[in-house]
């Protein structure tokens, strides 16, 4: 800022300049408050900055060690459910050969059992053929006693009676094998 001064006899006008030595004090002490408060505002907005700063840096670090945590946790996870499918497949593998072993002792009770009921079956057969050869015995006693003491009585009388007893084994027969039938079943 240039300014010229008014000539007295001494030189320059005293109370001129004193007015602009005084308007540029003023001007100067309003630059420099305006300075300081400019430095005063960044000084605040750079302590901001820095708490801000301080913080985002607590924060980080805080996700830093939530980060660790969530991979260790992860890790410890996918173990824990590698582990439980393992433990499945060896639990199924345990079961699955239980389950075979059961299977093998029924198939082998049930030819057990058809071997008992075959075998009971030709004692029966057994059986039944004995009471026939007994029937038939005792039929043809009957008959020869019949013919002995009834001279009188018919042919066909005595052929109804031994059809009659023929009938009676033969029903006999069809029951036991009925019988042996259901056993089987």
């Amino acid at each position: 800022m240039r300014k010229s001064f008014s000539s007295s006899l001494i030189g320059y006008n005293k109370h001129e300049v004193d007015l602009y030595l005084e308007d540029l004090v003023n001007d100067y002490e309003e630059e420099l408050r305006k300075k300081k408060d400019r430095i005063f505002e960044l000084a605040e907005e750079m302590r901001k900055l820095k708490q801000q700063n301080d913080e985002l840096r607590c924060k980080l670090a805080q996700f830093s060690d939530q980060e660790k945590y969530i991979s260790r946790a992860l890790i410890e996870a996918e173990q824990r459910a590698q582990a439980i499918i393992e433990e499945g497949k060896r639990t199924t593998q345990i079961e699955f050969e239980n389950l075979q072993s059961e299977k093998e002792k029924w198939r082998n009770r049930f030819r057990e059992v058809r071997q008992e009921l075959l075998e009971f079956e030709k004692s029966i057969v057994r059986i039944i053929e004995k009471f026939h050869d007994d029937i038939n015995f005792y039929a043809a006693k009957e008959i020869g006693e019949t013919i002995l003491s009834d001279q009188t009585s018919s042919k066909e009388d005595l052929l109804h009676h031994v059809s009659e007893s023929k009938c009676s084994l033969i029903e006999e027969m069809v029951d036991i094998k009925d019988k042996k039938e259901k056993v089987i079943a």
